[in-house]
């Protein structure tokens, strides 16, 4: 499938059930993950938002198919401009990252510098106007890289403690889960 050809499929599609479908097909067809990395970024919006969902979809569905073309999306990453696409993006870094991701996938990250990942994630954490399912996905995000930047665990627990104050429901749940396994550790 082409591009082209995968944009007009995109552009037709708007239920959940599609995705699902559509990323097989794609898995099968071994499709470029950097490929579809690019269409996130699309100057229509709906078929960036739809490529965005498509993308999660793969990378959660196929992870160990698509791991080695990782470091490109986390390249792109701070690119990234629409928030719909942001929640997207936020909860692949919080899979990729988590210690239940396969273990080539752990060990494909460990060649790839998330620091810039890291500065992201701080400010999408921060940002008060940003999705909460983007501020929750990052903050996790944070906590799944503690261990590989040891400093990450003291800020995100002050930036956790402060945010709890005024925090959303969600936000606040995410909070307390990760500030109670941070006290846990010290």
């Amino acid at each position: 499938m082409t591009q082209l050809q995968l944009i007009q499929q995109i552009s037709t599609f708007d239920q959940p059930v599609k995705v699902v479908k559509l990323s097989s097909k794609l898995e099968y067809q071994n499709f470029s993950l950097h490929d579809l990395v690019d269409l996130t970024f699309y100057h229509h919006k709906p078929v960036a938002i739809k490529s965005a969902r498509l993308l999660e979809t793969i990378l959660l569905k196929f992870p160990l198919k698509y791991y080695t073309e990782i470091d490109y999306l986390v390249e792109r990453v701070g690119d990234v401009k629409c928030q719909s696409c942001k929640k997207h993006y936020a909860k692949i870094l919080m899979h990729i990252t988590s210690p239940e991701s396969p273990k080539d996938v752990r060990n494909k990250l460990k060649e790839i510098n998330f620091e810039r990942v890291v500065e992201l994630c701080f400010d999408w954490m921060i940002d008060p106007k940003m999705l909460v399912s983007v501020r929750a996905s990052a903050s996790e995000t944070l906590f799944n890289l503690r261990h590989r930047y040891p400093w990450i665990a003291e800020e995100l627990s002050k930036q956790l403690e402060y945010l709890m104050r005024d925090a959303t429901p969600a936000l606040a749940a995410k909070g307390d889960m990760i500030l109670s396994y941070l006290h846990c550790e010290d």
